[in-house]
């Protein structure tokens, strides 16, 4: 039973002893069968026994089993500069040295953000079928011959003083173009340009960029294409010229420059001169506009003066024909009136038979003689016939009477009056 006992107590501590072996040989064997993808990367694994290739892009655990793991970075920051301006770049001259279509050298100096494929697919054909083992492979042997054609290919189609002023943009535009695109087709050409410094025309053989049937510019096959790679916020950071193609540039510019003045000051001169042109035609104009006003004002006020004597003369011709009307009207008023005035006599006069005019007539023909005969002058005796016999006056006064009477006898026979009274009574 003791016995029995015993045997029961080693076997149970034999098998502890395994347990903890197999315990002890997992957890060192447990980072070869399980492995952990960080943030930012993925990881690419070939099996240990098949060959068999995988991958994983999202961040977590997976079964290794007993294969090799390649790590990757989702991004990365590729840089070619002339020194160490950030906390990831190096601190050695990696900038890319260029030749400009005059054959000036520069290095330039940039940088551009790697994106890595986002698939399996491309992951695992970066490294089976485009042969890259690291991102430092890639870089070195994809990302930079990539980036300096792409460089070397602009300064080629352009000087190194059109890269410092004028063509400065095409230069980042048109690399950030064949970066994503490919190199351009470039054709030479040969064409007669100024000589900014000695002012001379010259031949010169240039490239310029190929333009395919829809007048787009024509590419040669992208490096990247396919893999999954993409290049990011390109940029150009700076032109670090030589020396004497620094010297060059400067003395270019400041010819073009005194060329650029010049030219400005002529266009500036003959902008004075159309300047002084232009106001004294505007001078001339105003001249003319004015003496067209005083012309046109005159014109206006003769106009409204002639009108108004038309209008005024018009006026009087009605007013003249108003009085003449009302003089023609006041004439046949007063034939009217006289008219009615001689009917209103001849009624009177045959109505009583004038009497008051013929008495009036006979009264004051009377009295003409009543005032003669008491202003005579008589004599007391007058001479008749040859003998000188006289007599007295009282005979001139009776001859005088006598007269008189006959005299009116006769106006009251001519006014037809009836001196009688009549004496018959009724």
């Amino acid at each position: 039973m003791r016995s029995v006992k015993k045997k029961m107590g080693l076997k149970s501590m034999i098998t502890l002893g395994f347990v903890a072996v197999l315990v002890v040989v997992g957890l060192f064997s447990l980072p070869m069968i399980v492995d952990t993808v960080e943030k930012g990367t993925y990881q690419v694994k070939q099996a240990a026994v098949t060959g068999a290739m995988d991958a994983k892009m999202t961040p977590g655990l997976w079964l290794q089993a007993w294969g090799d793991i390649d790590e990757w970075p989702k991004a990365e920051t590729f840089f070619f500069t002339h020194d160490n301006d950030t906390a990831g770049d190096v601190d050695v001259d990696t900038s890319m040295e260029v030749r400009f279509n005059d054959g000036s050298m520069c290095k330039i100096s940039g940088t551009a953000r790697v994106i890595m494929p986002i698939t399996k697919d491309e992951a695992i054909a970066l490294t089976t079928i485009r042969g890259h083992k690291t991102y430092l492979d890639v870089q070195e042997k994809l990302i930079k011959p990539t980036v300096r054609n792409v460089l070397r290919s602009t300064a080629n189609l352009m000087s190194a003083r059109e890269s410092y002023s004028e063509k400065r943009p095409d230069f980042v535009t048109w690399s950030r173009d064949q970066i994503t695109n490919g190199v351009y087709v470039t054709q030479e050409t040969t064409k007669e340009v100024k000589d900014l410094v000695t002012g001379e025309m010259i031949w010169k053989h240039v490239k310029k960029i190929k333009l395919g049937e829809d007048g787009l510019p024509m590419y040669q096959a992208n490096p990247m294409a396919d893999t999954g790679i993409e290049l990011k916020n390109f940029e150009i950071k700076s032109f670090v010229y030589e020396k004497k193609v620094q010297l060059q540039i400067s003395s270019q510019q400041e010819a073009r420059m005194a060329v650029e003045t010049a030219k400005a000051q002529a266009e500036k001169a003959e902008q004075d001169r159309l300047t002084i042109e232009a106001e004294g035609k505007a001078k001339v104009a105003t001249a003319k506009y004015e003496e067209e006003q005083v012309k046109m004002r005159a014109v206006v006020v003769a106009q409204r003066d002639k009108e108004v004597k038309i209008i005024e003369g018009e006026r009087i011709k009605e007013y003249a024909a108003l009085e003449r009307d009302a003089a023609k009207l006041q004439k046949e008023r007063n034939i009217l009136d006289g008219q009615g005035l001689a009917e209103k006599r001849r009624l009177v006069l045959a109505a009583d038979g004038a009497l008051k005019q013929k008495l009036s007539t006979f009264e004051s023909v009377q009295k003409y003689w009543a005032d003669a005969y008491a202003s005579r002058k008589v004599p007391a005796y007058y001479i008749t016939g040859s003998g000188g016999a006289g007599g007295e006056s009282g005979n001139l006064d009776m001859e005088t009477k006598i007269f008189q009477q006959n005299m009116n006898l006769l106006m009251l026979k001519q006014l037809g009056l009836d001196m009688t009274i009549s004496t018959q009574t009724e």
